[in-house]
């Protein structure tokens, strides 16, 4: 994972899997970018994962919460199509800002 900032925007970009070993390390940072970060936005770039269980959820779940309580919006985009779909099935679709394309998420 990585974080970087791009213009008034924190763009967290994912690879590999978020499972339960990488879903630590990813919470840990993506709950200071949102706690810490002067820019009320957070951009994930979900184009490079592969996979996502159900820590790897919970550590998103997590993410959002510390991020509304910061005032902070979280967007996703590029998701493929296997992940898009476990975020349909546990119905977080309804709850999470997803976007195709990294231009329609920073609009």
């Amino acid at each position: 994972m990585e974080i970087r900032k791009n213009g008034n925007d924190s763009l967290a970009i994912l690879k590999g899997e978020l499972d339960a070993y990488q879903s630590i390390d990813f919470k840990k940072r993506m709950i200071e970018e949102a706690i810490n970060a002067t820019n009320k936005r957070i951009l994930v770039d979900m184009t490079n994962l592969s996979y996502i269980d159900s820590a790897g959820l919970g550590a998103l779940v997590s993410l959002l919460k510390r991020a509304n309580e910061g005032s902070k919006e979280i967007r996703f985009f590029g998701m493929r199509n296997n992940v898009k779909k476990i975020f349909e099935l546990t119905k977080l679709n309804m709850i999470f800002k997803i976007f195709d394309t990294y231009e329609e998420a920073s609009a």
